[in-house]
């Protein structure tokens, strides 16, 4: 009896989560943060057909959400609710942390939430991101990017260590997307270039002129269609990471190709 109960035990350890939580996160702008949080909803919706998936626009730009709102059927759902941002812009805590957690509370089949984070929201005034269960910060090999990922890097590093007396669960899974890369020579000097830090690196994704057209709205939609058939091999990529997080260890203490 008490080995069936121990072994009941160890499977519910196991047993996968209801609700995975992502974000795209970077201080600096123009790194592909919502052209990633497309290819990983549409990704999600398409390939985990008994899954809900829901995107999160927190910027006030609405880019992401003006675009995919034509997506939005009963499994995929499309936000941009003036109640998850405060009178400054910045987002309100409070209310994001709620909304996961409620979700998580009622889950009864496999769901998932992406966030899509606007320029300029530092890791200090964003403590819901300790709720997300993987943070990537995509970024590109220009010095200007990688100078700016390399300080939200820290700061997310210092959000990390600050709090860890607040909560009980690991923090998040950071992993660094690579974007806008030209060759492989250029992924391998981004990654020298951010090898002590203590994250994980995916895999590249290299720049396409599809890219300029993901937020058009077109009548026959060809534009994202072609986007996603082209990088296809990239999103099973991107979209079995967040699935399969349970796979991950602990942050690493220095970058560390997935």
């Amino acid at each position: 009896m008490f080995e069936l109960a121990e072994k009941t035990a160890e499977l519910a350890h196991v047993r996968p989560k209801l609700c995975n939580t992502a974000i795209f996160a970077n201080a600096k702008g123009g790194v592909g943060k919502s052209t990633l949080a497309l290819m990983m909803s549409l990704g999600l919706a398409t390939r985990h057909p008994k899954a809900d998936v829901e995107l999160i626009d927190l910027d006030s730009q609405a880019t992401s959400s003006e675009s995919l709102r034509r997506f939005a059927n009963h499994r995929f759902t499309v936000k941009n609710d003036d109640n998850l941002f405060l009178a400054s812009g910045s987002p309100n805590n409070g209310s994001i942390i709620n909304h996961i957690e409620t979700v998580e509370a009622h889950r009864t089949k496999q769901k998932y939430i992406v966030f899509d984070s606007p320029a300029g929201n530092e890791p200090g005034r964003s403590s819901f991101l300790l709720h997300c269960d993987v943070i990537f910060v995509p970024t590109s090999v220009s010095d200007a990017d990688i100078f700016a990922t390399r300080k939200y890097l820290l700061s997310l590093h210092q959000l990390f260590q600050r709090q860890r007396k607040d909560y009980d669960n690991e923090a998040p899974s950071v992993v660094i997307l690579p974007n806008l890369v030209d060759s492989r020579a250029e992924f391998n000097e981004l990654r020298q270039a951010l090898d002590d830090c203590p994250a994980y690196i995916g895999q590249p994704l290299y720049y396409s002129p599809l890219f300029r057209r993901a937020f058009r709205a077109e009548d026959d939609d060809g534009n994202v269609r072609a986007l996603l058939r082209s990088n296809d091999a990239y999103i099973e990529w991107l979209t079995t990471t967040l699935a399969e997080l349970d796979r991950l260890n602990p942050n690493p203490d220095k970058l560390f190709q997935l």
